[in-house]
């Protein structure tokens, strides 16, 4: 199956969201207006985080990416979430510009495997060499690593202490948005995706019992929560962007999104991201048959192309309306 190219897909999702999903549930409880006087237009990009926000040095996703016959990759196709927003004011990653635009102003800085800490890293760096404008649109998606790696040292250590350890994780994403904002950026900030919903999440429930994955959902809450209450989220200077919700959404009503299944992983087992491709799936007489839209996941932890389609359509909404 071969995705809807950048634009059409951006439109398509928008349409959708804002009819639907944003107008029932991802939009409650953002906080901030719900208009602008005077449209908001940045003259650059900036995106912060983990490999969700990430596009390669040859423009590649980790995620599932599209190539053509020749497996030439088509970068512009199955776009992640921040191509959707770049491209709602016709602006494009040097990562991926085939079309030679001279508007490449939106720019990742997110680091595969980024944590809270790296995420002020990243900050830190940017601003060792530049500075925060006050037309600046920044994204700001981090906080599944923390979460992982707080699983990891469980039962090591008690539910209690990553628990205590992830709220102090949000708590500290909270305050580099409050100051990337306060510093005079606009912000759209995401919740982590709830990592208790992936591949990894259902496979630690047949190793250790079915109890790991609600485990893995109350962590990722309490990052989230305590992120969440942290932001100075007046819709002045920054938009809230829901991950998380959007996953549970998606995995209660999955036809609705086009999902066909919710569990597997579609890259195959032998591809490691960022090398996965509509080439490069599992077997093609799997059950449901796979496709790059139609799965919900890529590998264990990251997911598809279906989820990026429709936050990219969250944050280009959230851009456009809030009274930035």
């Amino acid at each position: 199956m071969i995705p809807t190219p950048l634009a059409t897909l951006t439109a398509r999702a928008t349409r959708f969201t804002l009819t639907t999903v944003l107008g029932i549930t991802l939009l409650a409880g953002c906080g901030g207006g719900t208009s602008q006087v005077d449209a908001f237009v940045p003259d650059r990009i900036l995106n912060f985080g983990d490999e969700l926000s990430l596009l390669t040095a040859d423009g590649k996703k980790y995620g599932t990416n599209f190539v053509d016959d020749t497996n030439v990759l088509k970068c512009l196709s199955s776009p992640i979430w921040i191509q959707t927003l770049a491209a709602r004011y016709a602006m494009v990653h040097p990562q991926c510009n085939p079309d030679n635009s001279a508007n490449t102003k939106a720019r990742t800085l997110a680091v595969n495997g980024a944590t809270v800490d790296g995420l002020a890293t990243q900050i830190q760096g940017f601003l060792a060499g530049d500075s925060i404008q006050g037309q600046d649109l920044v994204t700001v998606l981090i906080g599944m690593h923390d979460i992982l790696d707080a699983y990891a040292s469980y039962p090591t250590e008690s539910e209690a202490v990553l628990t205590a350890r992830l709220q102090a994780a949000g708590t500290r994403a909270a305050a580099q948005v409050n100051a990337l904002a306060a510093a005079g950026a606009r912000v759209l900030v995401s919740t982590a995706p709830d990592v208790g919903l992936t591949p990894f999440a259902l496979a630690e429930n047949t190793l250790h019992g079915d109890g790991r994955s609600a485990l893995i959902t109350r962590l990722t809450n309490a990052f989230n929560r305590s992120m969440r209450l942290e932001l100075t989220n007046d819709g002045s200077r920054i938009g809230l962007l829901l991950m998380d919700d959007l996953l549970r959404s998606m995995v209660r009503v999955p036809a609705y999104y086009g999902i066909v299944d919710i569990k597997t992983p579609v890259c195959a087992a032998t591809v490691s991201l960022p090398d996965c491709s509509n080439k490069t799936l599992i077997p093609a007489d799997t059950e449901p048959t796979p496709t790059i839209v139609s799965y919900l996941w890529a590998d264990a932890t990251r997911p598809a192309a279906t989820i990026h389609t429709q936050l990219g359509a969250q944050a280009v909404t959230r851009a456009a309306n809030n009274p930035f």
